[in-house]
């Protein structure tokens, strides 16, 4: 199979995941902070590492990352413990379902105003807007995504944030799509990713991290395996937000996924996919019947989108399936961007390669598309 939505799920992943998660069911069997054995303090210091390295690579304070089920309990956890009645936030027309559920429901029980930047004409997040929004509205929050999963647009994230801090606003950086290629330590307040995507690690993860000085009480209540027999649940970081029995191996996955990252080195990865995707671009550049969404100015992702005259999206996607060519069709949880790229009756193809990806796959998705 050439599999090309690695926007939504990488795969393959790198063969140390397999191994690690085989290894905790087979073996290890134990939670970090379910006892004290010589299991669990194997665990522990497993999961500790990981830690460390996330919360390296996003520039906070090692005990101010807590592992949750993945970027959508993130950013509901977040969202709900940071807004109150009646706040203003400022968001983009980019964002994923994860950002733009959470906010209508808040929106709904707490009255929220809700101002929501269209992408600019260039199809990026113009930056004087955001000023012009800030300095008008004085939100309570800016959340944005750090990349447009729909057109790979990618955004001046350090300088969105420095906007936001200087109008008094909290920043909230959904780096789902971002993680894993990319520095996140861009001075956002907080954080928030998926661990399955360009991170290569295994579904069902993801992480909150916060600066200090950000405060948010906890939104789940449950064990966290304390030391002391409280009835309470801690407000202490990273156990406030990590009640319940954590996803260990999923969490003991990512070091050796993180291990391969750092060997391949991000810069390169970043380069090689985007090699792929221009490829990719350039086979259908003349190819009748096929319209491309409009690259992005500026930095960007290794995902680009389509439409087909002949066919629905949905319906391209099965003659590719057949194929054997895996990618992703419909809207891609972005509500919000579809009717700004005029593709809101039935969204787009999405192709997003991973490292994995060569050049003859290219050539014969490419290939497929255009005979189709």
């Amino acid at each position: 199979m050439i599999y090309l939505d690695h926007a939504a799920t990488s795969h393959p992943k790198p063969p140390g995941v397999l191994a690690a998660i085989t290894d905790w069911y087979e073996r290890l069997g134990v939670s970090a902070d379910r006892g004290d054995s010589d299991r669990c303090l194997e665990a522990r210091r497993g999961v500790e590492a990981v830690r460390g390295r996330l919360a390296a690579l996003c520039g906070t304070p090692t005990a101010r990352l807590a592992f949750v089920s993945g970027a959508t309990e993130a950013l509901n956890l977040s969202l709900r413990a940071l807004l109150r009645d009646g706040d203003c936030v400022l968001t983009t027309a980019f964002e994923h379902s994860s950002v733009v559920r959470p906010l209508l429901a808040l929106q709904q029980e707490r009255g929220l105003h809700l101002e929501i930047l269209p992408p600019s004409p260039t199809g990026g997040i113009d930056a004087t807007a955001v000023a012009d929004a800030l300095a008008a509205l004085r939100p309570r929050l800016f959340v944005f995504t750090h990349a447009s999963n729909v057109t790979g647009a990618m955004f001046d994230a350090a300088a969105l944030c420095d906007l936001a801090r200087r109008h008094g606003a909290l920043s909230l950086l959904d780096a789902s799509q971002t993680a894993g290629l990319h520095d996140l330590a861009l001075g956002a307040d907080l954080v928030v990713a998926s661990c399955h995507k360009s991170l290569l690690g295994p579904p069902g993860l993801g992480f909150l991290a916060a600066r200090d000085g950000v405060e948010l009480p906890p939104q789940k209540q449950g064990g966290t395996g304390s030391a002391v027999a409280l009835d309470r649940h801690p407000t202490t970081w990273p156990q406030a937000f990590e009640a319940g029995t954590p996803n260990t191996p999923a969490i003991l996955a990512c070091l050796p996924a993180l291990d391969w990252i750092d060997q391949q080195g991000r810069a390169r990865l970043a380069d090689r996919l985007l090699e792929r995707i221009d490829q990719f671009d350039q086979l259908l550049a003349d190819v009748d019947g096929i319209e491309q969404a409009r690259r992005p100015d500026g930095p960007r992702l290794a995902i680009t989108s389509f439409v087909s005259r002949r066919f629905d999206p949905a319906e391209l996607g099965s003659v590719l399936a057949s194929a054997d060519i895996h990618v992703r069709t419909g809207f891609h949880c972005a509500p919000w961007l579809h009717p700004h790229l005029g593709t809101e009756r039935s969204g787009t193809v999405r192709i997003s390669p991973g490292p994995t990806i060569s050049a003859d796959d290219i050539a014969a998705a490419a290939a497929a598309v255009a005979s189709a």
